[in-house]
């Protein structure tokens, strides 16, 4: 089992990238409801207290924009808004990188370019993964800033 604390898009959004992500592709995309923005791995044992302490930390407007890959195999979509102070609060070092999974196994296909509608999540996730299962354990309430 590990732990991570996650920010989950809302439906619309997952919509979104769903639609481009379409079958003639010829990905092997993750499941829709597991996908996330990673803001820290923890690993067994999760801070608990720092973890509360996210409670009521701002947001920054996010959306979705086009897809990268790592080690060639796993693509992501990238994040359009700064995640880096709510990462490093909840525990994130300096080599993480705001991104959503989205599949294994990628080939080098083209991807189309790709900006979502944009929103700010209103809580953050402590997620336990254990066998492919995620599970969540405790949730935080984030603030989210006013748009301009």
């Amino acid at each position: 089992m590990t732990l991570f604390t996650a920010l989950y898009p809302p439906r619309y959004v997952v919509d979104e990238l769903a639609a481009v992500l379409h079958p003639g592709l010829g990905l092997a995309l993750t499941k829709r409801e597991k996908w996330h923005i990673t803001l820290c791995f923890h690993g067994e044992t999760a801070d608990e207290r720092r973890f509360a302490a996210l409670e009521g930390h701002e947001v920054p407007e996010l959306r979705l924009r086009n897809f990268g890959t790592f080690r060639g195999k796993v693509l992501w979509a990238g994040i359009a808004g700064d995640l880096n102070e709510l990462a490093r609060a909840a525990g994130a070092d300096d080599t993480w990188s705001a991104h959503l999974t989205v599949a294994y196994g990628y080939r080098g296909q083209a991807m189309p370019e790709f900006l979502s509608s944009p929103w700010q999540p209103s809580e953050a996730v402590l997620v336990s993964s254990a066998n492919g299962v995620h599970t969540p354990v405790a949730r935080v309430g984030l603030r989210t800033s006013a748009r301009r």
